[in-house]
């Protein structure tokens, strides 16, 4: 009885070992294994008298080879499907599945790498000639970490649930984060010279600068102001304000006459005028234009009609290096006039007899001036260029977006798209079937027992 239960014990291993045989023939992933195969030694002894025992293997051969660096590497930037599951277990259909998850996290995480990649690159230029290779490490290191976060996110075994869980909340934060950066960065390398045009355009408003008038418009306000303040202090003193029922029409009469913005942070009494004159009382103007009005600015009739021909003919960065240099390098280096300064040389004497600031001069000794406009501080560009890129997305200005808003329409579908996949993924049964420790103890013994088998 034993004999028969132990030739067929036999003739069924020798069955299992023909399908295993077979089957490695049929998957056309497993043609290495094909290919060991065929060039593994032999030791042939025709001495040995049983057929099935002459011949050896001389060396195993090694069914995982090496990962060359580079391969590593384009892993780490591109993750395979297989790294998203354990060992145990796998199919077809289910590693066609993993492909298509991975395939959109390393898309994801790659469009990222594109878009932030001008962003870190001006937080790096601090570091001078190695602004490119570090700039770069920073952009594969995020890379790196969130393509990481994601295939450790896919472990959710037990006990393991949290942990995968708190990798997928750190994937989307970081993909969060760099979806944040994508239009400021597409931004930064498209329309880098509107940036700084349009920086410095905020800049001479802010103080001033660009909105000059001539005397005898402000003339013309502060008689406009001095009237109205007459008038409304004639009707408050025809009021009592001890008197309950005038004192409330008295005080809103004094609050007419004397009102401030409460909301402005400059206190220049023209650049009040200019840009806040309907939100100032009648008698706030007139104090104001008075303060300034006998000043130098005005004298010059000539010279006001050439700075508004300039105003209208150059642009911002240019117009802010001829009239205020100082202010100009506290935000860029650089000549924007590159070469057109012989061009500008009839308007200074008519500036020289005003007394306005006007300097087409660049010293050779002065570093300043020297080379392309560049920003003074980089971290100035990135914060320009995040500022109008949202402002332009507050305002609904898609047509002055262009490829940057979709450049993070993309970002956005793409994060939002991995994150889906990544938790419908993990929660497959299968991969939790990849990474059994029972189906690793099933499987190491069906292959100890046919390597130990002799038939």
């Amino acid at each position: 009885m034993n004999k028969i239960y132990f030739v067929y014990q036999l003739n069924k291993m020798s069955q299992q070992k023909k399908l295993l045989v077979n089957w490695i023939k049929s998957q056309p992933e497993l043609d290495y294994l094909r290919k060991l195969a065929c060039e593994t030694k032999i030791v042939y002894n025709k001495e040995i008298d049983e057929p099935s025992k002459r011949v050896k293997v001389f060396s195993e051969p090694n069914y995982e080879p090496k990962k060359g660096k580079l391969k590593r590497l384009l892993e780490i930037i591109w993750v395979p499907g297989r790294n998203l599951r354990g060992k145990s277990y796998g199919d077809k259909n289910f590693d066609q599945q993993l492909n298509e998850t991975s395939s959109i996290m390393s898309l994801s995480t790659g469009w990222d790498f594109i878009c932030t990649f001008p962003v870190l690159y001006y937080f790096a230029k601090a570091s001078g000639v190695l602004v490119f290779p570090i700039s770069s490490l920073y952009a594969l290191l995020l890379l790196a970490i969130s393509n990481a976060a994601g295939k450790l996110a896919m472990n959710r075994t037990k006990g393991n649930n949290s942990t995968a869980t708190f990798l997928l909340s750190v994937f989307l934060i970081l993909s969060f984060v760099k979806t944040l950066m994508s239009g400021v960065g597409i931004d930064l390398i498209s329309r880098p010279d509107d940036i700084k045009n349009l920086a410095a355009k905020e800049f001479l408003k802010e103080n001033g600068i660009d909105s000059e008038k001539p005397k005898q418009a402000y003339k013309d306000l502060l008689n406009s102001a001095s009237r109205e303040c007459s008038r409304l202090a004639e009707e408050q003193s025809k009021l009592d304000a001890t008197k309950r029922s005038q004192k409330s029409l008295y005080r809103e009469l004094g609050l007419q006459m004397n009102k401030v913005p409460t909301n402005i942070t400059k206190s220049n009494p023209k650049y009040l005028i200019d840009n806040y004159l309907m939100d100032l009382g009648a008698c706030t103007q007139r104090d104001l234009i008075n303060s300034f009005i006998g000043k130098e600015n005005f004298k010059n009739g000539e010279a006001f009609l050439a700075k508004d021909n300039l105003r209208n003919s150059l642009t911002p960065i240019s117009y802010l290096y001829l009239f205020n240099r100082n202010q100009y390098y506290n935000l860029f280096k650089g000549n924007p006039l590159s070469g057109s300064e012989a061009n500008l040389k009839n308007y200074k004497n008519i500036f020289d007899k005003s007394g306005i600031e006007f300097n087409t001069d660049c010293l050779i000794d002065d570093k300043n001036c020297q080379g392309k406009v560049r920003w003074t501080n980089p971290g100035m560009a990135i914060n320009q260029a995040s500022n109008q890129f949202y402002t332009r997305v507050k305002n609904k200005d898609f047509q002055s977006l262009g490829f940057s808003f979709i450049g993070f329409i993309i970002s956005v579908i793409l994060s939002l798209t991995a994150v889906v996949l990544l938790y419908t993924s993990s929660i497959n049964m299968k991969i939790r079937a990849s990474r059994s420790n029972y189906l690793d103890a099933v499987r190491n013994k069906f292959f100890t027992d046919m390597k130990e088998d002799k038939t």
